[in-house]
């Protein structure tokens, strides 16, 4: 019988392909493997060690650590005896960990480091469901051995826990059981849980495969960075990975990540929309600093032309409801490009580790189309997507053969899509999640009496079922004269300014619109030293030669923009926005 959840295949995975590496991580400076076999291993004798503690089928888990290998092993363990995660973020504070614990009814909570129990022992009288803290590394024994122990402590308690019992709870384990929760960034309040059950991850895997696929999923690769409390990270480099039977090599860091890059050379890549911003302006960053009358400088914008004229013919393709391949490029052009793809844009490639990369995939939050055609340009041909927690990740998603720039694709294979009288986009389909753990008023409106999920976005289809996000509905601006505004395009098309790291735009029921700007903590003090400005980041902010940069700036882009829709007023912030201060979520959208 073919496997109906993700537990039944990985434990085909273990036996079918024993010797065959799962896992990869440095380890003293060194790529290290974990082979299929062992990564069942590893699962079973964390599951057993669950089981020790009088974990079972419906129990609560919460995982509290920075992507790694134990995340992947605790998280199987786990589901494979019909338990449900509850992931917690690393950089929440004592209060929202303590929040996510309670409200999960976590009776066992599996933290990285000493770091992260402090956060638990911290709000400990708030948690009486919460029977067992494990540490996975560095745990000093500090602690009361009651409630605390260590991964290897837990592993070893497994081992007194017979085979057969660990058998039976895996065998118990069936689709509609609930397999995990994903709890939203909270922009308005406590965060709500997702409920996702076994039979939504696994008609995810299944639809993936028929959409974003590798073309040899078993011999692909990508690279695990960005937080595993994110469903679309968890997806795609954890349970796809799983589904596929690919390799999964872990960052050091995401500091590290653009030398890991060169070293993994993913096949299949995942970044959210920042992180795609930070590879364009280190390209453009190198191009502008460099002689514009060097040699090589003139031949790697030659063939940046070269590579978006080819471009425009792909997307006048798919425009036509055709594929990228089908698209007429003159010979010419053609030949031109083929040359300086070979001599340049492979090197382009290669310098952010994507040259064997056949999946560029973004989401989690809009893409500046421009930045999209450049690195169409340049041969990584981006294909953006759209989704949310609530349906376990992608509602649509770009073909990798036709991708259409300035859309996020087509509806993945099996969901339903369609856009309500006011423009809400809503989705049918067996990744939508039952609802909201504990919060039936919440579920009622996200989930209507046909089945439809109202995601909270406006969109359009066009006529060839592509999908174009207009914005969050709760984030459209009416100013004082009545006009609807849009704040999510005109932010991109600001920040596309070497200088800008962030944008927000507010001009809800005022007359006029004003933008809240912050600079690029790594661009500015380069580009402030090549002009004679001294100082911090506030420095370079508060300066007179800033500000009129960004004037420049905002009048180029309110040209092209009707009046009511123009930026009036502007102001440079002293810093960037972080995380610790609860201004941008763990992947770095503005809250």
């Amino acid at each position: 019988m073919a496997p109906q959840t993700i537990v039944e295949l990985f434990w085909d995975r273990t036996g079918g392909t024993p010797t065959k590496s799962a896992l990869r991580y440095k380890h003293d400076g060194a790529w290290t493997d974990i082979s299929w076999a062992e990564y069942g291993s590893h699962v079973k004798a964390a599951a057993k060690g669950l089981l020790s503690l009088g974990f079972s089928a419906g129990d609560k888990m919460s995982l509290l650590s920075k992507n790694r290998p134990t995340w992947h092993i605790a998280d199987m363990a786990c589901l494979s005896i019909g338990g449900a995660t509850a992931p917690v973020y690393t950089t929440n504070s004592p209060e929202q960990v303590a929040y996510i614990v309670a409200h999960s009814d976590s009776k066992v909570a599996v933290v990285e480091d000493m770091d992260q129990l402090e956060k638990v022992l911290k709000m400990q009288a708030e948690l009486p469901k919460l029977e067992k803290v494990v540490v996975i590394a560095g745990y000093d024994g500090s602690a009361d051995a009651s409630l605390v122990m260590s991964w290897d402590d837990l592993l070893a308690a497994g081992k007194e826990v017979p085979d057969g019992t660990f058998d039976d709870a895996r065998a118990g384990v069936g689709p509609s059981d609930l397999a995990t929760f994903v709890y939203t960034s909270g922009t308005t309040g406590p965060p709500k849980a997702v409920m996702l059950t076994h039979a939504n991850i696994w008609f995810t895997c299944e639809s993936g495969r028929r959409m974003i696929a590798p073309a040899d999923p078993a011999n692909s690769r990508t690279i695990s960075y960005l937080p595993l409390s994110h469903i679309a990270e968890r997806m795609i480099s954890h349970f796809l990975h799983i589904y596929y039977g690919s390799q999964t090599w872990f960052a050091e860091s995401l500091d590290t990540l653009m030398n890991d890059l060169k070293e993994v050379k993913p096949t299949y890549f995942f970044a959210v929309p920042r992180v795609w911003e930070k590879f364009y302006a280190g390209i453009q960053g190198k191009l502008a600093a460099a002689d514009p009358k060097d040699r090589k400088v003139k031949l790697a914008l030659s063939a940046i032309a070269a590579g978006r004229e080819v471009a425009k013919h792909e997307q006048a393709a798919v425009s036509a409801g055709k594929r990228l391949a089908d698209a007429k490029v003159p010979l010419g052009l053609k030949l031109k490009h083929r040359v300086l793809d070979k001599l340049v844009l492979t090197k382009l490639r290669e310098a952010i580790g994507l040259e064997q990369c056949e999946l560029p995939l973004s989401a989690a939050a809009p893409l500046n189309p421009e930045l999209i055609w450049f690195f169409h340009s340049i041969g990584v041909r981006i294909a953006e997507g759209y989704g949310q927690s609530e349906d376990n990740g992608p509602t649509t998603w770009n073909p990798i053969e036709s991708v259409k720039i300035g859309s996020v694709g087509v509806p993945m294979p099996g969901v339903e899509v369609k856009i309500a009288a006011d423009g809400e986009i809503l989705a049918r389909g067996e990744n939508v999640s039952p609802g909201y753990y504990k919060d039936d008023v919440a579920t009622a409106e996200l989930i209507d009496s046909e089945g439809w999920m109202h995601s909270g976005d406006v969109g359009e289809l066009d006529e060839h079922n592509y999908l174009k996000i207009t914005d969050r509905k709760k984030d459209l601006i009416i100013t004082a004269g009545g006009k609807n505004i849009a704040p999510q395009e005109l932010e991109n098309r600001i920040k596309f300014h070497e200088l800008i790291s962030q944008v927000v735009v507010i001009g809800d029921r005022r007359p006029f619109l004003t933008a809240l700007i912050t600079l690029d903590e790594e661009k500015a003090p380069s580009w402030g030293a090549a002009r004679g400005i001294e100082g911090n980041l506030a420095a370079i902010a508060g300066h007179e030669l800033t500000l009129k940069e960004l004037e420049v700036w905002m009048d180029s882009i309110n040209e092209k923009l009707a009046k009511v829709e123009g930026i009036k007023k502007f102001r440079v912030l002293e810093r960037d926005f972080r995380q610790e201060d609860n201004e941008i979520t763990p992947t770095l959208k503005v809250k």
